[in-house]
């Protein structure tokens, strides 16, 4: 196990803490977004080598809809929300009000709606764990991508691989009263986060 590794386990326990505090928040966000109250009934995190995560999302030519963002600030690293396109017409169904309606592409409206969703679940998620830890972070604006899962995700991996050999996995499963969704949220942080996480623990 390298030193990154090491850390990122012994710190897992406040991970978890850290995690929750930003689901919680972030489905906040979206229950404004929607206008709709939103329970939050299933949530789960672990932590996986980060050369598996391609193959947890389906394999490299698995295709799927990214809502992707980069953070810096007093850490750096990497956040994005992976869905199926199925469970991608889920979302959109939940944000605009509207029954799922599966087929192969999105409109353009979809898509900012979907931009949408990830600016406000990315922004509340990361200033929850900000304002824990007593720091400033900063996400880029969200970017769509609808593309194989190995294409997608490969440029963050090889740049967070240099520092850290785990990423985080955080699956919820939420609902309105009468829609039900999920989200993959795959964090992806380099070693200064990592590094605050263990001064948070200490």
């Amino acid at each position: 196990m390298s030193q990154s590794a090491a850390k990122l386990d012994i710190s897992m326990t406040v991970w978890e803490e850290l995690m929750k505090k930003g689901i919680t928040n972030a489905i906040s966000g979206l229950s404004r977004m929607v206008h709709k109250k939103i329970t939050v009934d299933s949530l789960s995190i672990s932590r996986v080598p980060a050369k598996e995560v391609i193959d947890l999302v389906g394999g490299p030519e698995t295709l799927i809809v990214g809502i992707y963002l980069n953070f810096g600030g007093a850490a750096h690293g990497h956040l994005m929300l992976a869905h199926r396109p199925e469970v991608a017409y889920e979302l959109l169904a939940m944000i605009l009000g509207e029954e799922p309606v599966r087929r192969g592409d999105l409109s353009d409206y979809e898509q900012s709606a979907l931009s949408e969703m990830g600016n406000i679940t990315g922004s509340f998620f990361l200033n929850a764990i900000a304002d824990t830890l007593g720091i400033k972070l900063y996400p880029s604006p969200p970017a769509v991508i609808i593309d194989m899962a190995g294409a997608i995700m490969g440029i963050a991996l090889a740049e967070i691989l240099q520092e850290s050999d785990d990423v985080l996995i955080v699956d919820t499963g939420f609902s309105t009263d009468d829609q039900q969704a999920g989200g993959r949220f795959i964090i992806m942080p380099n070693q200064s986060f990592v590094q605050l996480s263990m001064n948070y623990a200490c």
